[in-house]
């Protein structure tokens, strides 16, 4: 299967191709790459990572540089294999650099070959993902790209070193950020402790003045809950309803409750 493009990059041409050679550089703009290293002048190891129709291919693979014409073309030979999915892949690669007003023309030409599981895919699904891999490695290697140029115009280093540089601003400014949340945790720290000490102090205040009050209403002057006056219960009024009828007028008839007459014999049991 074979695959070719061009596409504009906004970098003088020897910018772009010092590119090409950066294993830091390629390893974030390739889709998948997730190890890159540069083993010397003309070999690079690594380990691409990708998914293809629902198929996880994640394969060692070792690059070579074939031919090489400095700031023009670069002619690579690429070979890996996932041997837990039976699968292997070779690429023929050229990539070519030329002058553009818009910065470079980057244009690349491959031959791929897939073997084992990947392979009995077929040309369209490959194809297909393939347009979206050259997508992500246009936006990231133009991103790239860019960025090498503006560092360049502002004497900065480039390439790896102005990564390294980046992380090094980023870990500076990590650095200040956490110093400056130790203060303000140390500053609410101090407030919060006078906060609940003069809390402490107010409910302190409050429940002196409370047992103080619970005092001069409880008899004896005791704290404590105040003793509960007795009230007369049902029970009570049902005796007291029974046990007034001694005072009746002699000749009226009694009260028709069936619990007075009950309470009535029992009442006069012990003069009998």
């Amino acid at each position: 299967m074979k695959l070719s493009s061009q596409f504009t990059v906004p970098a003088e041409p020897e910018q772009v191709f010092t590119l090409f050679l950066d294993a830091d550089v390629m390893r974030d703009s390739i889709p998948g790459c997730t190890e890159l290293v540069r083993v010397n002048d003309e070999t690079y190891r690594g380990r691409l990572q990708n998914v293809i129709a629902h198929v996880r291919f994640n394969a060692g693979f070792t690059a070579r540089i074939v031919s090489i014409d400095t700031p023009r073309q670069v002619d690579a030979l690429l070979q890996g294999e996932d041997r837990k999915l039976g699968s292997s892949i070779k690429i023929d690669a050229r990539l070519s650099v030329r002058p553009d007003p818009a910065g470079s023309l980057v244009g690349y030409q491959m031959e791929m070959a897939l073997w084992g599981k990947i392979g009995r895919l077929g040309e369209a699904i490959v194809r297909r993902r393939s347009v979206e891999m050259e997508r992500q490695f246009v936006e990231r290697f133009g991103a790239a790209c860019a960025a090498d140029a503006v560092s360049h115009a502002a004497g900065a280093p480039g390439g790896a070193e102005a990564i390294a540089a980046g992380a090094v601003t980023a870990e500076a400014t990590a650095a200040d950020a956490a110093m400056a949340n130790v203060v303000a945790a140390d500053t609410v720290t101090a407030d919060g402790a006078t906060a609940d000490g003069a809390t402490a102090d107010t409910a302190g205040t409050t429940h002196a003045t409370t047992a103080a009050t619970g005092a001069a209403h409880v008899p004896g002057g005791r704290t404590g809950r105040p003793t509960r006056q007795p009230g007369r219960g049902w029970w009570r009024r049902l005796r007291g309803r029974g046990d007034d009828r001694g005072s009746r007028p002699r000749g009226s008839k009694p009260r028709s409750g069936w619990w007075q007459r009950l309470l009535g014999r029992g009442d006069d049991r012990g003069s009998r």
